[in-house]
């Protein structure tokens, strides 16, 4: 690769980002449908067809902010599965790491987009979103599919513990702020605990 060639892709690199950026914060702050593309030029100071000659439409952009934070998320509880053999400890840390990226400036608001304007996409898009959110969904199952194999568990269908235990911890967006009365620990800590009453069976939690 020359170095003429290797600069152009930075600036492209560059430009992608920076439209990126832009637009993150305006799905965030009006969310997608009330964002307009005007919005959009006046906050990076391009021109639509300078826009759009990085992104198709509008819809690209949106797909591409949620497409990344999945990979974030996916990434994040890939490494932990990976640092903890025991089941009841992984899920924990599981849990904390993934409300920890809530706290996270950029993230924080990628992560608002990634579930909140999901259903703005197209079918086609929507469903390649959709597939990123069922791996998250079965990195969750799978661990408590492992806590009931060894015998941990609380009789519960294992589908709806997966489902109570991402609904919990995605609604934390919602109402966690940065200067309340909770660090984002302290309401991971909570937050398993509540989970873990519920999933595991007493003597388990009593015990540990």
């Amino acid at each position: 690769m020359s170095g003429s060639t290797y600069k152009r892709d930075k600036e492209v690199q560059h430009t992608r980002e920076k439209i990126l950026e832009h637009a993150v914060d305006l799905f965030y702050e009006y969310g997608f449908a009330r964002a307009s593309t005007r919005q959009l030029v006046a906050s990076i100071g391009m021109s639509s067809s300078a826009i759009y000659n990085h992104f198709a439409n509008k819809d690209e952009i949106l797909f591409t902010i949620i497409q990344r934070a999945g990979e974030t998320v996916l990434t994040v509880l890939r490494e932990t599965i990976e640092k903890y053999d025991d089941p009841g400890e992984c899920l924990r840390q599981m849990i904390s790491n993934m409300l920890d990226l809530f706290r996270v400036g950029q993230m924080k608001k990628d992560i608002a987009i990634f579930i909140d304007e999901l259903y703005q996409l197209p079918d086609g898009l929507r469903g390649l979103c959709n597939k990123q959110h069922r791996q998250i969904f079965n990195l969750f199952l799978g661990k408590i599919g492992e806590l009931d194999n060894r015998n941990l568990l609380n009789p519960i269908n294992h589908t709806v513990a997966t489902f109570g235990t991402l609904g919990a911890m995605l609604w934390v967006y919602h109402w966690f702020r940065d200067d309340g009365a909770l660090s984002i620990e302290e309401i991971a800590g909570e937050m398993t605990k509540l989970l873990f009453n519920g999933l595991m069976r007493k003597d388990v939690v009593d015990s540990g």
